[in-house]
């Protein structure tokens, strides 16, 4: 496991809410996939850190595909997450929390060129096959990475983002 999965997968079971949230929406999804997977099997995730995950994973564009068997086989594995996500999520598995997310109004699109707002539920024609309830709000407090507290960095607290981003160097420095 990864560095930052390990530290993420210790801190994770006991920060707050909002964390889970950080790290959905601030995230480099591209080098954590094996924390996220983690994240979504978690029954303490909070259902705002999941709606967040599901649409930041490309919700959107997967939802175009009606069924597994028209889903390019490079493309499975992200298509299968978001099942899982959506399966799970729809079923109650997910943490009830404070925290909230809106996939029509993400106020902290990080990574996108859009400003504060966007409505991911649009994003491909908002996936037609995504179910409404992954479209709708989960209601509660916006604490989208725009929230995030001084020194925190792609979702981590301080502390960890210093090992991460050391290690991360040093790698660079051996290439």
């Amino acid at each position: 496991m990864k560095t930052s999965a390990r530290l993420m997968t210790e801190f994770l079971p006991t920060a707050p809410d909002e964390a889970w949230l950080w790290f959905a929406c601030d995230s480099n999804y591209d080098g954590n996939v094996q924390l996220i997977r983690w994240m979504i099997e978690q029954p303490r995730c909070p259902e705002a850190a999941t709606l967040a995950i599901f649409w930041y994973s490309g919700a959107g564009y997967y939802g175009q595909y009606k069924r597994r068997e028209d889903v390019p086989s490079f493309e499975l594995d992200t298509y299968d997450r978001l099942q899982k996500i959506q399966g799970l999520y729809l079923s109650g598995f997910y943490k009830k929390s404070a925290v909230g997310f809106n996939p029509k109004n993400d106020p902290t699109p990080i990574g996108s060129l859009t400003a504060p707002g966007l409505d991911w539920t649009t994003e491909y024609e908002g996936g037609v096959h995504v179910p409404q309830e992954m479209k709708s709000a989960v209601p509660g407090s916006l604490h989208g990475a725009m929230n995030m507290p001084e020194g925190w960095a792609e979702g981590m607290p301080p502390e960890i983002a210093e090992i991460v981003f050391d290690e991360d160097f040093e790698e660079d420095e051996k290439d």
